[in-house]
This record gives C-alpha cells, sequence and structure tokens, in this order.
C-alpha cells in the first residue's frame, strides 16, 4: 500500500516538474500570454497579461520593459506588475477613428538586453461598430 502511495507522490511530482520544463524557453527570454488576437472596436480599450518565461541561463537578464511596434490607429502601453515577477499588464487601445482592419502588434523588450528576449506577434482585428 505504501509503495502505491510513494509511486503516485513521485508521478505527480514529476509529471509538474515536466510540464513547467517544456513550457521554459532553452534560451534567452519568450513571452507568454493568455491571448493573442483580439478583436475590438473603435474607442474601445482592453487588458491582457503578460508573463516572462526566462531561460537557465537568463534568469538575471535585466530588461527596461517591453515596447510595441504597431499602426497609429493603435495605443499600446504596459505596466510592471509588482507583485508577480516578470509580469506585465499590456493595454490595447482603439482610437476612434481607427481603420476597420487586422493590425499587428510587435511585442519586444527595451534595453541592452533586448536581443534576448524573443518578440512576439499580436493580432488585433478592428471590427465595424454594430448598430442597435
Amino acid at each position: 500500500m505504501k509503495f502505491k502511495m510513494y509511486l503516485a507522490v513521485f508521478l505527480l511530482i514529476a509529471t509538474t516538474a515536466l510540464t513547467n520544463a517544456q513550457e521554459l524557453p532553452k534560451q534567452g527570454v519568450a513571452l507568454k500570454m493568455n491571448e493573442t488576437s483580439f478583436n475590438l472596436t473603435p474607442g474601445t480599450t482592453t487588458e491582457t497579461q503578460i508573463k516572462l518565461l526566462r531561460s537557465k541561463r537568463a534568469k538575471k537578464t535585466k530588461f527596461d520593459g517591453l515596447e510595441a511596434r504597431t499602426s497609429q490607429d493603435l495605443t499600446i502601453s504596459f505596466v510592471k506588475d509588482d507583485s508577480e515577477v516578470d509580469t506585465y499588464k499590456m493595454t490595447i487601445a482603439v482610437a476612434q477613428d481607427a481603420a476597420v482592419k487586422p493590425h499587428t502588434i510587435i511585442v519586444k523588450g527595451l534595453g541592452v538586453n533586448s536581443s534576448k528576449l524573443k518578440g512576439k506577434a499580436i493580432s488585433v482585428n478592428v471590427l465595424a461598430p454594430q448598430m442597435v
């Protein structure tokens, strides 16, 4: 009976460790987001969380924050979450007069070590406002 219990605990620990190891990049720093595609209408705003996943070699690599490249129809801002390590809140705001079309945002790191952070593409589809 004890053997089965120890085996179950071992398998649970091994599965958890393997899941965490698969998530981390082999080199540098990667961005993890819950959502990478958004459907918004002109004049609206949304927020999402971005987490930095660091390889073993990049644990102490410092960044000056994140930046985004996009069209002038979108305003992107980042705020570092001080309550959680390596976490940022990204806000996407669509201008009132934004063109109704798909937009791509490229999120990347700022600072001397920015080349160690793998950029991430995010899709924002600006939809026509619905008449009620």
